[in-house]
């Protein structure tokens, strides 16, 4: 298919403009040493704290507005991708249902069908409306996260009513002991990791034990903390309906994506 992508190309080009920028910013915060780690017992000695302290808050509102405007171009790409295609396969600028037009990200097959059948993919034909199913989240899993266009799909869709939770997130890294005079008693010593967003004050890690253990300390070297983005879980039957992926990662992800998915087009 001949297809003209200079609009595509344009915003997909954006997209990687904005993601380098917030990669550079939140590099150069990191750099700053923006947050330190307390370590914190409690007062029978039976759970040794490290908590987040935050020296430099990350500006966080603008980071996720600058995320959302990466996000946004990845979704219009796909819409001009439509376009392109819709004139390629018509010779008609601008295609027949132009105003209607934009790249169905649909979880079914019935969903699917129902943009096909409102012409929002115009007069397509057969073979490259068959290229678009099996392009749908439906069709393509990921191993570890959900569909990634859908996770593209639902960012883009909360934009438009709300903030995008861009946070800290998990632990990434680190490299720490604990150590000390544990009596070789049967005493029970329970790790407990926060995988969720934290702030200033959280407890990030802790050692819980089944009776009180003083004389044990925290031989912390360092602990790296991801800014993360939340979305969808893969598995929405656990007992949270979020998760969360380190935002570089995930817009890595989304873009590569995108661009198979151009790619795809360009050899129908």
């Amino acid at each position: 298919m001949n297809l003209d992508l200079t609009s595509v190309f344009a915003k997909l080009t954006r997209s990687r403009e904005h993601a380098q920028t917030i990669h550079n910013e939140v590099q150069a915060w990191m750099d700053r040493n923006p947050y330190g780690i307390t370590k914190q017992v409690n007062a029978d000695s039976t759970r040794y704290s490290l908590l987040l302290r935050e020296i430099e808050a990350p500006p966080f509102l603008r980071w996720t507005l600058i995320f959302a405007d990466a996000i946004n171009n990845l979704r219009t790409a796909l819409d001009h991708l439509v376009q392109a295609i819709a004139i390629a396969e018509s010779g008609k600028t601008p295609p027949p249902h132009a105003k209607s037009l934009h790249f169905p990200i649909t979880d079914s097959r019935l969903e699917f069908d129902e943009r096909v059948r409102t012409k929002k993919l115009g007069d397509i034909s057969d073979p490259v409306r068959a290229v678009f199913e099996s392009l749908q989240p439906y069709n393509r899993p990921h191993p570890t996260l959900p569909p990634l266009l859908r996770i593209l799909r639902d960012l883009n869709n909360t934009d438009k009513h709300r903030l995008l939770r861009l946070a800290y997130g998990a632990i990434a890294e680190g490299n720490l002991s604990f150590v000390g005079d544990s009596p070789a008693d049967g005493r029970q010593w329970q790790p407990v990791t926060n995988m969720g967003e934290v702030k200033d004050g959280t407890e990030i890690f802790a050692m819980v034990c089944d009776r009180p253990t003083p004389n044990m300390h925290w031989d912390l070297k360092y602990i790296q903390i991801i800014i993360a983005i939340w979305h969808d879980k893969r598995d929405p039957s656990g007992p949270d309906f979020t998760s969360h992926t380190e935002f570089a990662a995930l817009l890595k992800a989304l873009t590569e994506e995108v661009q198979t998915i151009i790619f795809t087009f360009t050899k129908v």
